[in-house]
């Protein structure tokens, strides 16, 4: 009995060894998953903090940058006597009705420069567009080119692409320019002769111009504004002081001979290949900052992001074709061709950056229970240092400009404040463009402005 008892005793000893043995395992594991969560923690607050502080240098080297400024041009290099001014109209009728008959004075307006001639490229329209452009066909220096099914309806590129070929014959290429806009666009005969200028002036092949949103009414059309007008406007600036601007949708020009060799393709971002295609046959832009087409902003939140994911499509096709080449090539210059593969690579960066973005705000917050001042005077920071960059650029573009942008002060509150809010708005559009693409769905969709 006592041997049993001993063994018994001996035996819960061996069993009271292993359920504390099995306590040292547990809270083993325990601290090993707080360590992975500790890990995971901090991987995704320094992606939030890399990202946010390359962010916040590259705008503060747009706003300070001394060589973002207009170029100038004061010896005659070429003569250019034409310009063609093609405006794509696939069921544009509204957008014309307002704007045929600025766009008819152009002629006269530009005719001690050049002659203008104004192509409309009808593409299968079923809003009576056609119908109102049949009554303008008569009129000189007016062109209407009509597209019909199967082969209409393929997109901005396909259209351009098919216009030129039709207009090819009744000028010399070699002294005639391109241009292209929207239907909807306001612009003026100065506009038009500052990029003629620029064409006889210079010896670039492409020039982009400011693109500014006329309906800054609404928060939503003021941050597109702020996009398009600032941001973009600086940037295409400091592209240019780097080798070359790209042409960038509304308000481009071309040489005619530039067009021919490289004409426009099926790409959803057609005027970004366009610009790849000539880079690599060593064609270079300039950017107008001092004058500006005017267009009108997309109204509604799901069509803004519909119009964004197209374009983020097209620049993920865009980075698939090209990017080797452009690494590969020399005749871009090197800048260039960082900033080309950072432009184009930064859908696949975002899917990183804004879930890390997203769950460091998260962690801020639930940190804000332990230590609410710290937490708070953090958040507050970050913001602070967000409205400051936000301001510095809109400062250096309204100079740069030279005065030609006229921004209120309410217009300028608005940008500085609502520009934060519009980027996470456009957040979910690379997530939707890569699922686009995988998926195969590469058809080609108008924006909708109303």
């Amino acid at each position: 009995m006592i041997y049993n008892s001993q063994y018994k005793y001996a035996y819960k000893n061996n069993k009271l060894f292993k359920v504390n043995s099995n306590i040292n395992e547990h809270i083993f594991s325990q601290k090993l998953g707080m360590t992975k969560i500790n890990i995971f923690i901090k991987i995704i607050l320094s992606i939030s903090f890399i990202a946010f502080i390359l962010s916040m240098v590259w705008s503060i080297y747009l706003s300070f940058n001394p060589h973002i400024k207009q170029e100038k041009y004061t010896t005659k290099q070429r003569l250019f006597n034409t310009m063609l001014l093609i405006i794509p109209a696939m069921n544009e009728c509204y957008a014309l009705q307002k704007n045929m008959d600025a766009l008819l004075s152009l002629h006269d307006q530009c005719k001690n420069n050049f002659n203008l001639k104004l192509i409309f490229i009808d593409d299968d329209s079923n809003d009576g567009t056609t119908e109102l452009l049949q009554k303008y066909s008569s009129i000189i220096n007016v062109i209407v080119i009509h597209r019909v099914k199967p082969h209409a309806q393929e997109g901005k590129g396909p259209a351009l692409e098919d216009a030129l070929k039709r207009i090819s014959n009744i000028v010399i290429p070699q002294s005639t320019l391109i241009g292209i806009i929207d239907a909807d666009s306001h612009l003026n005969s100065n506009y038009l002769i500052k990029v003629w200028h620029t064409f006889e002036y210079s010896n670039y092949d492409l020039v982009q111009t400011r693109v500014d949103i006329f309906n800054t009414d609404s928060n939503l059309t003021n941050m597109q504004n702020f996009e398009l007008s600032i941001y973009n406007g600086l940037l295409q600036m400091i592209r240019t002081n780097w080798g070359s601007a790209l042409a960038s949708g509304n308000g481009q020009f071309v040489t005619m001979s530039m067009a021919q060799e490289i004409g426009w393709s099926t790409s959803l971002l057609e005027d970004c290949e366009f610009s790849l295609r000539g880079l690599l046959k060593g064609y270079f832009g300039t950017f107008i900052n001092i004058d500006s087409v005017q267009q009108e902003g997309v109204k509604t939140i799901k069509k803004l992001i519909r119009q964004r994911i197209r374009w983020c499509q097209g620049g993920l096709q865009c980075l698939t074709k090209y990017s080797f080449k452009i690494i590969k090539s020399n005749k871009i210059p090197n800048m260039i061709k960082v900033d080309i593969i950072l432009f184009l690579t930064m859908p696949y960066l975002s899917i990183i950056i804004t879930p890390a973005s997203i769950i460091s705000f998260l962690i801020l917050i639930l940190y804000a229970n332990t230590n609410f001042v710290l937490s708070l005077s953090i958040l507050l920071a970050l913001l602070c240092i967000e409205y400051t960059t936000n301001t510095l650029m809109v400062l250096k573009q309204l100079k740069a400009s030279e005065g030609n942008i006229k921004l209120s002060f309410n217009q300028i509150i608005k940008n500085v404040f609502s520009f934060s809010l519009y980027r996470w708005i456009l957040a979910i559009v690379p997530f939707c463009s890569i699922v686009r693409q995988l998926s195969g769905h590469n058809s080609w969709d108008k924006t909708s402005h109303s």
